[in-house]
């Protein structure tokens, strides 16, 4: 099942906002604010490529309904995300913690110039391969992700009022 989340980031260009995307210091706050624990695995940069890998498990637990077809209370993925530096766009992927051989997202990512700003569009493609039921995950793992980004970019409108750039 395919999402497209984008949000409109003012009075910074495509330069600042990919520093401040793969900042360290407004990731952790970021995950903090949207409820998520998260632990940096890995973070390289070599000839302008970055690769990011990041654990990250949601600091609430699931719907019932959804915890016995997963078989756990808690969703935990590893996000890798591949992106060369000054491109302005990368790709996206998970490992789920449960279900891996059922469970797959990707996709894409990318910062483009609007007016005095920024668009951050986030698009993806999540399918629960569990027969019957894997649509209704599918739904729940979407909305899930649509609602944090959106608590997302409310925080980060409200850091880059703080932080001047």
């Amino acid at each position: 099942m395919k999402f497209k989340c984008e949000h409109r980031f003012a009075g910074l260009t495509q330069a600042q906002y990919e520093d401040l995307y793969f900042d360290e210091d407004f990731n952790i706050a970021l995950c903090k604010e949207v409820g998520l624990a998260r632990t940096l695995l890995r973070r390289e940069i070599q000839a302008g490529k970055l690769r990011r890998d990041v654990k990250v498990g949601a600091d609430r637990e699931i719907p019932p309904a959804a915890a016995k077809i997963l078989g756990a209370s808690k969703i935990e993925y590893t996000e890798t995300v591949d992106y060369t530096m000054g491109s302005f766009r990368g790709t996206w992927s998970t490992l789920s913690s449960v279900m891996t051989d059922k469970v797959d997202s990707r996709g894409t990512f990318a910062f483009q110039p609007s007016g005095d700003g920024v668009n951050r569009m986030i698009e993806g493609d999540v399918t629960v391969k569990i027969p019957f039921v894997g649509g209704v995950v599918e739904k729940f793992i979407i909305a899930d992700v649509e609602k944090s980004y959106e608590k997302a970019a409310e925080f980060t409108r409200r850091w880059l009022a703080s932080h001047p750039r």
